[in-house]
């Protein structure tokens, strides 16, 4: 198992690397959107871990979140379409690819 805060971390670097090479400025933006993000996540995870959601819902509600956090890259101006799209990408990658091996969640 990964512990959660070790998977936040490697999935905001992963977004913020995905756009410095197209807008370096935009960099420092991400870090902040994807934070106001960061606790509905660990609220699915969890619902997932106990039985509340099951794979399918689970998947929805993650892709869900990952259109939120793709139109608020895009609300704050700071980067076109498609690095948005390639930063939220990257950070949810990075968390799909921990639930294959599972993720230690906070209490």
């Amino acid at each position: 198992m990964i512990d959660w805060k070790d998977v936040w971390s490697d999935a905001v670097a992963a977004a913020e690397g995905a756009v410095r090479a197209r807008t370096p400025a935009a960099a420092a933006f991400v870090k902040q959107i994807a934070e106001a993000r960061k606790r509905r996540l660990v609220k699915l995870l969890a619902a997932l871990a106990d039985g509340a959601l099951d794979q399918e819902a689970f998947d929805a509600e993650l892709a869900e979140e990952r259109l939120i956090l793709e139109s608020e890259l895009l609300a704050a101006k700071i980067m076109a379409k498609k690095a948005a799209q390639e930063a939220a990408n990257a950070l949810f990658a990075v968390i799909e690819k921990a639930l294959l091996v599972g993720i230690r969640l906070p209490l």
